[in-house]
């Protein structure tokens, strides 16, 4: 959901609970030494994992704490906030009002919400599910949101923040994140469906497929074995920023564990909530008209984790953040769920994918930079998709990135020849400078384009 400001956290003893099938695989164990090393860091709380295979849950665990101040541990059932992982919840709910032939795809906003000023444009429920739609996104509106982030705010309330702002492109012509468009589609849902967006996940979703631990978030409901998020602050462990529960909202305000999203996975992707040709539709990417591939379907990403293809999302929202993903050469799902904004559920689930798969880690070059090829890319980068700006500079003979923003930390860049660079904070995140160094493509949870400013 929101723009990545990092957080830490300092965890005393690792304590866990959960499933495992009878006989576990041998890998669990090197997935448990794993995550208790994660949590020796002092950036870490909490994680909820889950791997599952072939049609069988293999591992369901919570570890380390739920809840710092009074040093509660987390369990299997420990429910986490996934933020943007709930969109492909979303879309999937939407798809199957498609198959029901109660909304199509090129269905017009107006239909449903009708009070959304579209400013003569058609905007499609097609468009809104794969991020086509240019209605600017409310969370890249900055400070005017930012200040109101406490508050629960009504439908028309949030909308105002972008209702008769400039589109950012005319629809169907680009691509963006946008929150807007999963917050409008929840809006949709309500409308056909008669009741709030939090009830039809509930009824229509996940008592059906038995996700007992899958809900709508809620700053009021008493909301049993829940975790707590936390931030980091000058080097110091916070509870996370206040976030009213209503904004989120279809974008990204559902929890979860590790084990209910390894199940909803197995059962989206088996054709048990969607049928396969609707399933199909959602892991299509959209291919702009210059042929460019954004690798975003509806509510999934499509592209490589760990160097194997992969359908997955990520998300990021007030405490927490989150990985799903599914590996169909393998027939693999592990979804994990960290409740501390720094400790990363990317590379735990990178590793876990590793081990569960005997895989090799690739070793990044690090190669010295020529002072040429650093004066061609040093610069400042906009990432329009997504929100962000990258500041390329020199470090000696080599080269070093650090996000616009408050918490962004510098980051060396390794050199691998030609334009290629990697993340020295996780060899798998890829920068590619095009040669005359005015554009630059990051590969991480997608693919996305930077400008040169």
């Amino acid at each position: 959901m929101k723009s990545s400001r990092l957080a830490a956290s300092f965890v005393l003893f690792v304590l866990f609970a959960g499933a495992l099938t009878a006989q576990a695989p041998e890998w669990t164990a090197k997935v448990d030494a794993l995550v208790a090393e994660r949590l020796a860091r002092p950036d870490a709380v909490g994680f909820s994992v889950g791997v599952a295979q072939q049609g069988k849950v293999l591992l369901a665990k919570g570890y380390g704490l739920a809840e710092a101040e009074f040093k509660t541990p987390a369990d299997a059932a420990t429910s986490f906030r996934i933020g943007s992982v709930t969109k492909q919840f979303t879309a999937a709910l939407v798809m199957r009002l498609v198959e029901q032939q109660k909304v199509a795809l090129d269905d017009g906003l107006e239909k449903y919400v009708p009070d959304f000023p579209l400013q003569g444009r058609k905007v499609t429920i097609h468009q809104l599910l794969n991020h086509s739609s240019g209605i600017p996104s409310y969370t890249d509106v900055g400070e005017a949101w930012e200040k109101v982030n406490a508050l629960e705010l009504s439908h028309g309330e949030l909308l105002a923040f972008v209702a008769g702002k400039p589109f950012d492109f005319e629809p169907g012509t680009d691509w963006r994140y946008d929150n807007t468009g999963y917050y409008l589609l929840g809006m949709v849902l309500e409308k056909v469906h008669g009741k709030p967006y939090a009830q039809v996940v509930q009824e229509e979703l996940a008592m059906p497929l038995g996700l007992s631990h899958t809900r709508y978030d809620s700053n009021r409901d008493v909301i049993a074995n829940r975790a707590q998020g936390y931030a980091m602050r000058d080097g110091a462990r916070t509870n996370d920023d206040p976030l009213g529960m209503s904004q989120p909202g279809a974008a990204g305000a559902l929890l979860s564990t590790g084990e209910d999203l390894v199940r909803w996975s197995m059962a989206l992707a088996g054709g048990k909530f969607v049928k396969a040709e609707s399933y199909v539709q959602m892991t299509t990417p959209l291919v702009l008209a210059n042929g460019r591939d954004t690798h975003y379907g509806f509510g999934l990403m499509v592209g490589e984790f760990a160097g194997k293809p992969s359908v997955h999302h990520g998300g990021g929202i007030n405490g927490f953040n989150s990985i799903l993903l599914r590996l169909p050469e393998a027939d693999l799902h592990v979804a994990v769920i960290s409740n501390c904004e720094r400790a990363s559920s990317d590379r735990l689930a990178k590793a876990i994918v590793q081990a569960v798969l005997a895989l090799e880690q690739f070793v990044a070059k690090d190669l010295p930079v020529p002072a040429t090829v650093r004066a061609t890319f040093v610069g400042d980068f906009t990432f329009a998709d997504i929100g962000m700006v990258l500041h390329v500079s020199e470090n000696g003979e080599r080269l070093r990135g650090k996000g616009e923003g408050e918490g962004q930390q510098a980051f060396d860049l390794q050199w691998q020849g030609e334009g290629e660079f990697r993340a020295a904070f996780d060899p798998d995140v890829k920068f590619v400078f095009r040669a005359d160094g005015k554009e630059l493509t990051l590969h991480q949870r997608g693919v996305f384009v930077g400008k040169r400013k």
